[in-house]
């Protein structure tokens, strides 16, 4: 978790906006999201069609597309959330996946061949991927062997956003002059969203028939504000008298920052936020961390906003 710095102090009037947490499951059915522990077997699209289907949702869209062959994290959004999926799908991952080898090899070799993958990795994508097969350059910032048992191990890799782990585990067969064929793929993490938080599919489905009957349920559990979507990018947190601005689209101010996390660098992607939390915009900084903290000019160019206007009343004038 990145530190936080206050540049100016401010606060914020409890009149406007809302807590994240505190959103109304309604308010969550329209602009929030789900974390679904994906099955063997339906592929992405589908596991999306079906939480659109049964919550009788508009709009659905997963953030990552996981093989249909693998399980694991795969975050949903519903209806207006959809629009951050550039965010959340682009994210660092993290996978645990089992392969089975065709000639035994010692762990002592296993483990050594898999340590020289942390880096940069060049890969081509398989066959049966949907983006164009060409030699790309992706990272992988950790990895480790978990077990051998006979011909099959199990390993953990943190890795880029688009990094293929079947194309590692073909590779590892190739450092260690045998066969390996992945034969279990699970998505542990997505930037900060862990299994631990996701759901399977017919529990939300439950939980959602239950709310609607009025029954005991725990859907406000299981169903996160959109904020969830950008918990892994950088942020700065505005005072009340900017939001307005930045939500019809006005790039932000320095002036206008409170607060900002200390990790920030030049054109990376941030979150703009409230106060309160709540997200206002995402955008391309501007300055690092230093220079928002005691600079002017424009802090941070504009690339989508999420928040409705009217949440926050207009401080500031047109020129």
């Amino acid at each position: 978790m990145a530190e936080w710095f206050t540049r100016e102090e401010a606060e914020t009037d409890p009149e406007f906006g809302n807590l994240p947490e505190n959103r109304s499951v309604e308010k969550l059915l329209d602009e929030g999201i789900v974390i679904i522990d994906k099955p063997f077997g339906p592929t992405s699209n589908q596991v999306s069609t079906w939480i659109k289907q049964e919550l009788d949702i508009k709009k659905t869209g997963h953030f990552g597309t996981l093989d249909p062959n693998a399980t694991g994290v795969l975050p949903v959004a519903l209806n207006s959330a959809t629009r951050l999926n550039e965010a959340l799908a682009k994210a660092d991952k993290e996978y645990v996946f089992e392969a089975e080898l065709q000639d035994g090899k010692t762990e002592e070799k296993i483990r050594e061949e898999l340590n020289t993958f942390k880096g940069t990795n060049k890969q081509v994508p398989p066959e049966k991927s949907a983006v164009k097969r060409e030699e790309r350059q992706r990272e992988v910032y950790s990895i480790s062997f978990i077990e051998k048992l006979e011909e099959t191990i199990l390993g953990k890799v943190r890795c880029e956003s688009g990094f293929y782990v079947r194309v590692l585990v073909d590779q590892l067969g190739d450092k260690l002059g045998t066969e390996a064929e992945m034969t279990e793929l699970r998505r542990t993490m997505q930037g900060e969203i862990t299994e631990d938080e996701a759901s399977k599919i017919q529990d939300v489905v439950d939980q959602y028939h239950f709310h609607l009957e009025g029954k005991d349920s725990f859907l406000e559990e299981i169903l996160y504000p959109r904020e969830k979507a950008v918990e892994h990018l950088n942020k700065v947190a505005v005072k009340d008298s900017a939001v307005n601005a930045v939500a019809n689209g006005a790039d932000l101010g320095a002036s206008g920052i409170s607060k900002l996390q200390g990790d920030i660098n030049e054109g990376e992607t941030i979150a703009i936020m409230t106060l309160k939390g709540e997200l206002v915009a995402l955008a391309e900084a501007e300055m690092n961390s230093q220079s928002l903290y005691d600079g002017d000019g424009t802090a941070a160019t504009l690339k989508s906003v999420h928040m409705d206007p009217k949440t926050y009343p207009k401080r500031w004038k047109q020129t």
